[in-house]
């Protein structure tokens, strides 16, 4: 079964490349360069930013690949990069970020801060509770951001529309006149998060993974486990401390009964002692072990390939139960698919605006 699967899966994926490919279709008619230079302090903020800005913006990425981001400070290149942006796109979170801000003059958008040009909090951006949290409202933390889970709510899909719709409002402060350029773009955006909410649900009526519950290594991953419905029962470490040794008999009770069938971890996850940890809870205690991508794209192109990804990790290992690895290949064709997504919902708006223009 696991194997026919695969195989249609597989199978699908080649044939809406070959689709793609046989159209020959040129998406970049309309696009010009407006000289608008953006500089965003993590990977996945940029896949949405460029989403908006298309062809007509350039940007930076200011955090080094493979860098522990709360260990990271700003150097002078990095000040000089951030200088030269004609706007900043910030997380909220990281405690360099306000380092950036003191030490140049460029506009900038974050999560919530009154200097800001514009807020995500403004357009809808809301942190979800901490982990394991029982304590917390169940309803995402609205207004004082700081009760909530800072860690990679940018994952989040209607987290990841607010930074896009931000983006929007920022630049077309900028450049007014491009304002039905950056609305198209939004609206493509949105159209693509839906495309991958109905991609979720269509694999969760196959593994049922909204069904599981699951611990996570750092509380970055809780926003992936929201985004497809999973249940996060604990965290392993937040902050540089490790849960206690009460919480850690209950993990490890879990884990051993099948109350608790996942423990998912992160690229983050990976620069910290967490993710050992968790490599030998699940040799010890069992359950299944899937580590996502939360700040670093490594090729991926965009915020649904990134998400794509981390639903072609989920489901690769859920079908390699017992195992600790899981097929690579699959995990790069659920990647293409979310490329393939994005090229036909923008040939589609292209469509559709040449036939509105021809009336």
């Amino acid at each position: 079964m696991r194997t026919w699967r695969k195989s249609r899966l597989v199978f699908l994926l080649l044939l809406v490349f070959s689709m793609i490919v046989s159209g020959g279709v040129s998406v970049t008619e309309g696009r010009m360069q407006t000289g608008i230079s953006i500089a965003v302090t993590i990977a996945p903020l940029e896949g949405i930013v460029r989403s908006v800005g298309g062809a007509n913006i350039e940007t930076t990425v200011l955090l080094t690949e493979g860098v522990e981001p709360h260990a990271f400070s700003v150097d002078p290149s990095v000040i000089s990069a951030a200088q030269d942006a004609d706007l900043l796109v910030l997380t909220g979170h990281f405690h360099w970020e306000e380092d950036l801000i003191e030490a140049v003059s460029t506009a900038f958008i974050t999560m919530d801060d009154e200097r800001a040009l514009a807020s995500y909090e403004e357009y809808g951006a809301a942190l979800s509770e901490m982990p394991g949290s029982r304590e917390a409202e169940a309803t995402p933390s609205q207004h004082n951001h700081e009760e909530g889970n800072p860690h990679s709510w940018w994952l989040l899909p209607r987290n990841a529309i607010a930074v896009a719709n931000t983006t929007r409002v920022a630049l077309n402060t900028l450049n007014g006149s491009l304002s039905d350029f950056w609305t198209a773009n939004f609206n493509e955006f949105v159209a693509e998060i839906d495309s991958l909410q109905s991609l979720v649900e269509s694999q969760d009526e196959v593994y049922g993974f909204s069904d599981m519950h699951a611990i996570v290594v750092f509380p970055a991953e809780a926003y992936v486990a929201e985004a497809f419905g999973i249940e996060v029962e604990a965290v392993l470490m937040e902050g540089g401390l490790t849960i206690s040794g009460g919480e850690l008999l209950q993990v490890q009770e879990t884990l051993r009964n099948g109350s608790v069938q996942l423990i998912l971890g992160s690229d983050v996850a990976r620069l910290q002692a967490g993710g050992e940890f968790a490599e030998q809870l699940v040799q010890d205690y069992g359950g299944t072990l899937i580590w996502w991508r939360a700040v670093f794209f490594s090729g991926l192109n965009d915020y649904l390939s990134l998400m794509t990804y981390n639903l072609g990790a989920l489901t690769s290992g859920l079908d390699d139960r017992g195992s600790n690895e899981y097929d690579s290949s699959l995990i790069l064709l659920f990647g293409g698919l979310a490329g393939v997504l994005g090229i036909i919902v923008l040939v589609e708006t292209i469509l559709l605006v040449r036939r509105s223009r021809s009336d």
